[in-house]
């Protein structure tokens, strides 16, 4: 016999969604942190007066949790605010439209990073970070632009010279009518071959020069629009890149780790044990300029500035070993030619290549110390820590590529991203505390919270 299966069952009491919701689910985490963000930055962009708007709170958590699954289609998620049940609690059962979600998202979250930077204050409190050794490491985005639409700046220095030249070609032309016509008609009524012409004629003669000097005017204009767009594409363009789309101008051609070349980003991110201290979106393809922005981004959200930075070779220029020296931070990047240069020198054949002495005296120092036990491990460690943050990412949260357009946008869908990766470790982390009897008090709030202590 089966149980019995209505599916038109009523019931006296309708199910409470708190009910439905594991007492540990990531959204309890999301939805409690989110309370407790101090958003007042986002309330003053809202309108007192007309009609009354859905709540940010509420707006963000639906975000938020959705990054975490994987879900950034502003359409998706208000599909999910009607059928999936963690939405629905989240959203408080109220069913914005995904216009609503889309703008909220594009308009409203433009000062994303100090709540951000709550979260890493939380998770600093707890313990999980201290901003010690960080991780930095790059990868390519997808951006929301087509391949089709990209400007390259050899076409375009290409069709700066033709129309520079279509441009002397018509000026020279209308110089040529003005020496015809002064030659031809000036003050006389007789030509060069003595004939003497009626006035009727001359009037004729030079109002079809006029109407051809005329034409040649406005095709000069015109000319002279699209010679400025053009410049104006180069200045959008600037002298370090050779390529932007033109439906995302900030994106440009990058060779994506597929092995394809397609309109993307190059996203950083700084790590210490797999949270997320500091995140960046930029327009260059290697990441030779892109380690001091990532400190000092680093230091900006969290307040403090590291002890030492993990990176791989691409990394390794004199100019990021210079600045990590004068700010007093130690350096385990290798040099672009650290593997060659040590093969090298186990087989005595070694030569220095450079006549640089500053790069050699960095080459030297960073030979030794990576080589060395503690060196050893720190290369290890830069391996398990960043890199398993972007694998969360892309393959977890399905972060492939942009929906939104421009650096800014893009560096918001980022930080939602990146929220949402730290919120999971936290999670993880408040359970092994338990575990580990850590007494702070942050720890023992939220392990009530997430059912692992009993309220």
């Amino acid at each position: 016999m089966f149980k019995p299966y209505i599916q038109s069952q009523s019931q006296l009491l309708p199910q409470s969604l708190e009910e439905s919701i594991a007492t540990d689910h990531l959204a309890r985490l999301i939805s409690h942190s989110v309370d407790q963000m101090d958003i007042s930055s986002i309330e003053q962009l809202y309108s007192m007066n007309g009609q009354h708007a859905y709540h940010p709170r509420m707006l963000l958590k639906v975000l938020i949790y959705g990054y975490a699954s994987g879900i950034r289609s502003s359409r998706k998620l208000a599909d999910k605010l009607h059928e999936d049940i963690v939405f629905m609690w989240l959203g408080g059962r109220q069913d914005p439209d995904f216009r609503t979600i889309a703008d909220f998202r594009k308009d409203k979250l433009a000062d994303f990073k100090s709540l951000f930077e709550q979260v890493l204050s939380k998770s600093m409190d707890m313990g999980l970070i201290r901003v010690g050794t960080i991780s930095l490491d790059g990868s390519k985005i997808l951006a929301s632009a087509s391949k089709n639409k990209m400007q390259y700046r050899k076409q375009l220095l290409k069709r700066k010279i033709n129309l520079k030249e279509k441009i002397d070609q018509i000026l020279k032309e209308a110089d040529d009518l003005d020496a015809e016509e002064d030659r031809t008609y000036g003050s006389n009524t007789i030509n060069r071959t003595g004939i003497v012409i009626t006035k009727e004629k001359v009037a004729a003669s030079i109002k079809k020069i006029q109407k051809r000097k005329q034409t040649l005017k406005k095709d000069t204009n015109i000319l002279t629009a699209k010679l400025h767009a053009i410049k104006q594409k180069e200045k959008t363009m600037r002298k370090d890149r050779n390529s932007y789309a033109s439906t995302d101008p900030d994106a440009t051609l990058m060779m994506m780790k597929e092995n394809y070349i397609a309109p993307g980003y190059n996203i950083q991110l700084a790590t210490e044990h797999q949270v997320i201290l500091g995140y960046g979106v930029f327009s260059d393809r290697n990441d030779q300029k892109l380690l001091k922005p990532m400190v000092e981004e680093v230091a900006a959200r969290t307040k403090r500035k590291p002890e030492s930075v993990l990176a791989d070779a691409g990394y390794g220029r004199k100019m990021n070993y210079r600045y990590l020296k004068n700010q007093k931070i130690a350096a385990f990047i290798p040099n672009q030619s650290y593997e060659q240069d040590t093969i090298l020198r186990n087989q005595g054949l070694y030569h220095i290549q450079s006549p640089d002495v500053e790069l050699e005296k960095y080459k030297a120092r960073m030979r030794i110390r990576l080589q060395s036990d503690h060196g050893q491990a720190m290369l290890r460690r830069r391996r398990q820590d960043v890199e398993p943050t972007f694998g969360d990412l892309k393959r977890n949260m399905e972060f492939r590529r942009f929906n939104l357009r421009g650096r800014l946008k893009c560096e918001l869908e980022l930080g939602l991203a990146s929220m949402a990766h730290n919120l999971k470790k936290m999670k993880s982390w408040i359970k092994k505390a338990i575990q580990w009897d850590d007494g702070r008090t942050t720890i023992q709030e939220l392990g009530n919270i997430l059912g692992y202590l009993p309220a």
